[in-house]
């Protein structure tokens, strides 16, 4: 029987790997004056200004307080606005500034690259099998959770 010390949790792991990416990430992108929510930039961009907060927290697979936090954010850094719905006056649609414009599409050379930095080593078809592993699991513990079990 192999010991306790010798197995790491599945989340662990992940965990230390998410840590380490975004260590990297953040080093790529030092330059810039925020120092997360760079995906978020990219949805909101991939929004079209039709992106709601709650929307935005679907994609986000996170709460609607956290979208707020994030969205507060990058507004007080001047790179979101929140614009009225022309649909829907009671909702409010993301767009990017100017100033986040700018910055997008080194946001996205940087996530590429350490990307690249991440799949050194592993075949085009390693890397789609990986994906495709992680979001089995993903799901597992989704339905796990939400059936309680």
């Amino acid at each position: 029987m192999e010991k306790i010390q010798n197995i790491q949790p599945i989340g662990r792991i992940l965990s230390h790997t998410g840590r380490s990416f975004l260590q990297l990430l953040n080093e790529k992108l030092n330059y810039l004056d925020i120092e997360r929510s760079y995906y978020a930039l990219i949805l909101i961009d991939l929004g079209h200004g039709e992106l709601t907060q709650t929307e935005l927290a679907c994609q986000l697979e996170t709460d609607k307080v956290s979208i707020v936090r994030i969205v507060d954010y990058l507004a007080a850094k001047g790179y979101v606005k929140r614009v009225k719905s022309a649909v829907d006056g009671r909702k409010y649609c993301l767009t990017l500034t100017g100033k986040a414009k700018k910055i997008l599409p080194g946001i996205k050379k940087s996530m590429e690259e350490v990307t690249a930095v991440a799949y050194n080593g592993l075949t085009e078809l390693q890397q789609t099998e990986f994906i495709s592993i992680l979001g089995i699991i993903k799901d597992n513990l989704s339905k796990a959770n939400n059936t309680g079990s």
